[in-house]
């Protein structure tokens, strides 16, 4: 009985230890950090229960223009929102999205992909700042791989979602996840 018990402490000791290594080792942002046009102020980045066709979550990005008139800047597909307290998800533009600010202030919303999968999703409480454009060679195939398709059906976002996560969160993408992303229905242009 004492064998079984040191065995099942041991084994419990294992398992703490390895997940306790997983969120030491989770995913962190990397890049060249994106400067926003000057003349557009950040208010705030929060998630939002809006929905966007370019992910499965939502931030909300408000803004105003600095100068007398409308200012405007593409955020680049590969740029992350780095989280600013620690128990929410980073998140991934896949899609460049343009955004306009006036001088009386907007909210653009962004559509994004998440980046922690052991960590919950954002709400309208958490915040983030711009950070990087990924430097991450396996986020960046994926940016490469979905650029011209439609990713805006919920089944096409959930398969890029998992691709994600398969990068940010495990052993990278299979060759046979690449196929189902190049498998994907291309973009219709209106």
């Amino acid at each position: 009985m004492k064998n079984l018990v040191f065995r099942s402490a041991i084994a419990l000791a294992l398992l703490f230890l390895a997940c306790d290594q997983l969120l030491t080792n989770e995913f962190q942002p990397s890049g060249t950090q994106f400067n926003i046009n000057s003349n557009i102020n950040v208010i705030s980045i929060t998630g939002s229960p809006d929905l966007s066709p370019y992910g499965p979550f939502t931030m909300g990005m408000t803004i105003a223009s600095r100068s007398s008139g409308t200012a405007t800047d593409v955020l680049p597909a590969g740029l992350l929102l780095k989280r600013r307290v620690n128990n929410t998800q980073h998140m991934l533009l896949l899609k460049p999205q343009s955004v306009a600010a006036d001088t009386a202030g907007s909210t653009v919303l962004l559509g994004v992909f998440c980046c922690n999968k052991n960590r919950p999703s954002p709400d309208a409480g958490d915040t983030f700042d711009i950070g990087p454009v990924t430097d991450n060679s396996d986020l960046l195939q994926i940016v490469g791989l979905v650029q011209h398709k439609d990713i805006s059906s919920g089944s096409n976002m959930w398969i890029v979602q998992r691709a994600v996560y398969m990068v940010t969160d495990s052993t990278g993408l299979t060759q046979a996840y690449i196929d189902s992303l190049n498998a994907l229905p291309a973009e219709t242009t209106d």
